[in-house]
């Protein structure tokens, strides 16, 4: 494909990809399952006109066996106009051929469709500041920069180093951590559980993907289990604590915006609140929204809190991520801990420290076969159709 010398790509790749994207390629291969799968990728942010499609194609092509594998993508044209949540690409391949790229072709669509735009690109000075006021409203918890997927890859370093010196104490991918002198850090992604649930069945997702963690990877790494694929948050945790024993770190919480985590309130409602906490608490107007609704919220989050310490987990530790980059939700959080008298978590995936029109991939089916797809996606994320793409790179020629 010409456009990957007009791209000029690095030649190694790796060191730009979030960790836990790695280690989900070294678990499939260390496993022998490599199955085919249907990616869609779309934007929330829109509508708009999407750009980044030609480079994404040049990553795919460059560092993959996609097209000798016959795999496809089909996808808008650069330039072409999108409205929100409209599938812009789809990928069909073998799972060992993308799981590892997601970073990459994500931070270009998500950086050049908000150039184009948005006119503007990254300042630095704010990332700065915007990290700070969330370094300060977590109070002293571990703060993991997990922004990458949302800007280019050859502005991470910088973008991450920025991110250090306002306070962060980690980053997902290893050329950002390395100007703190660190390692990348990061463990499952819901990539890796939608495989582990076509293998395997919905229930058994979230466990059988961090028992073939916990089964390949260093000891030295803590096992934090992503929890929220199939919306059963607290089940899943607690099946993945009893097959791990004592092993097991504590759950990610990082629920979407389409679905209300398992045990929260998604509504207001005095008495059910009252019965989830045991009291009367009185939350300030400014911070309800961050009890009650979907995603990631105070209620589900002490939900999951209290059904631990109810079957004697009360030393396995809670992170979140997905909307953390606000303060404001940072601040209701940690006024919630003393309201409620427990501590809700021990530290934060903070993404969209910057403003971005963040894009995101989902598998939406797996097969055993280019041909003979079965529907099967995280909660909330299902197949989305677009008559409009077009066969962009590989495929049967």
């Amino acid at each position: 494909m010409a456009q990957t010398k007009k791209f000029n790509l690095p030649d190694e790749y790796a060191s730009y990809i979030d960790k836990y994207f790695l280690r989900a390629k070294k678990i499939l291969e260390a496993e022998g399952i490599n199955p085919w799968v249907r990616a869609q990728i779309f934007i929330r942010k829109g509508p708009g006109k999407v750009y980044g499609i030609n480079e994404a194609l040049a990553i795919l092509d460059k560092y993959s066996n996609l097209v000798a594998h016959k795999g496809r993508v089909y996808a808008l044209n650069e330039g072409e106009s999108y409205q929100p949540k409209e599938t812009l690409m789809l990928i069909e391949a073998p799972i060992q051929d993308i799981v590892d790229l997601e970073t990459m072709y994500l931070g270009v669509l998500a950086a050049e469709t908000t150039k184009a735009n948005d006119k503007h690109g990254i300042d630095l000075d704010l990332v700065r500041k915007n990290m700070r006021y969330v370094v300060k409203a977590a109070e002293g918890r571990f703060i993991s920069y997990f922004g990458a997927r949302h800007w280019r890859y050859d502005e991470d370093a910088a973008i991450t180093k920025a991110a250090f010196e306002a306070g962060a104490t980690s980053a997902s991918t290893d050329i950002g951590a390395a100007t703190a002198g660190k390692k990348g850090m990061g463990t499952t992604p819901h990539v890796l559980e939608n495989i582990m649930a076509a293998k395997y069945g919905y229930e058994r997702a979230v466990s059988e993907t961090m028992i073939a963690f916990d089964k390949h990877i260093e000891p030295e790494v803590p096992r934090i289990i992503l929890c929220d694929y199939r919306n059963k948050e607290i089940t899943d945790t607690l099946d993945t604590a009893k097959a791990l024993k004592n092993r097991l770190h504590g759950p990610r919480i990082d629920t979407c915006g389409e679905n209300a985590g398992e045990g929260a309130l998604e509504f207001k409602d005095e008495k059910k609140l009252e019965r989830l906490v045991g009291k009367k608490v009185i939350i300030p107007k400014e911070d309800e929204k961050y009890w009650f609704d979907r995603g990631v919220t105070v209620t589900g989050t002490y939900a999951m809190r209290k059904a631990l310490d109810e079957n004697n987990y009360k030393n396995l530790q809670i992170w979140l991520s997905s909307g953390f980059a606000e303060p404001k939700k940072v601040e209701a959080f940690v006024r919630a801990e003393k309201l409620l008298g427990t501590k809700l978590f021990e530290g934060l995936g903070v993404g969209q420290i910057f403003e971005s029109r963040a894009s995101k991939m989902d598998i939406v089916a797996v097969g055993e076969d280019p041909e003979h797809f079965v529907p099967i996606a995280k909660v909330g994320r299902q197949y989305n159709p677009n008559p409009k793409l077009k066969l962009r790179l590989g495929g049967i020629k």
